[in-house]
């Protein structure tokens, strides 16, 4: 009986964050099976064991590229709540350092490639559906708070809010010398935005 071949169990979390490297750094056409296993540092073999074809594996790579937005997002937003929270959950999605400018190349390459890898069918629609669940949620807590008006309607302004951070990032996403002028613009761009649905009608 031929004994079974034990395989490292990490190899497959490497091979896809192998392929979101090439993805980030040279687009989606760069990233076939081969050069994601030589980037991994594994055989092609290794690669379809794991995953059944390239489909596949792109899909895995965009879902692991959310799951990194949404960590970001979620660690930049800490403990706070209200208007804090919301503007916070927006400024860790946008491309302001490396690590965002490449989860918006992956999410750009993937949504210039054709129908078939479109955003919504992996990652970046449904991660921006999560995004505006959490927004929403923190700005019902801005009104329970008082910081904006009661008669917000907040699935609304959550679709405004989506926008906006989704323009700037594809304004911007691909472009690491932006980095710092979209952060100066986005702080101004937000603080404007909600200025205009405070309670108390102040600027910040």
């Amino acid at each position: 009986m031929v004994a079974r071949q034990i395989r490292d169990p990490r190899s497959r979390e490497l091979i896809i964050a192998a392929g979101r490297r090439l993805i980030s750094t040279r687009g989606a056409a760069a990233a076939t099976m081969r050069t994601i296993a030589a980037e991994a540092g594994v055989t092609t073999g290794s690669v379809t064991h794991y995953f059944e074809d390239k489909a596949e594996l792109m899909g895995a790579i965009q879902r692991y590229n959310g799951r990194l937005a949404a960590e970001r997002v979620r660690a930049s937003v800490g403990r706070r709540r209200g208007l804090a929270a919301v503007t916070r959950a927006a400024m860790g999605l946008l491309p302001t350092d490396p690590d965002g400018v490449a989860i918006w190349r992956v999410w750009l390459a993937f949504w210039s490639d054709g129908p078939q890898r479109s955003p919504t069918a992996g990652g970046f629609g449904a991660g921006y559906r999560a995004w505006g669940e959490l927004a929403h949620q923190h700005l019902k807590e801005a009104v329970d708070n008082g910081e904006l008006r009661v008669d917000l309607d907040l699935r609304h302004e959550v679709s405004r809010l989506v926008t906006l951070v989704a323009g700037m990032g594809l304004l911007s996403g691909s472009d690491p010398e932006t980095r710092d002028r979209l952060r100066r613009r986005a702080n101004r761009m937000l603080t404007e935005h909600f200025a205009t649905l405070r309670a108390d009608g102040s600027v910040g």
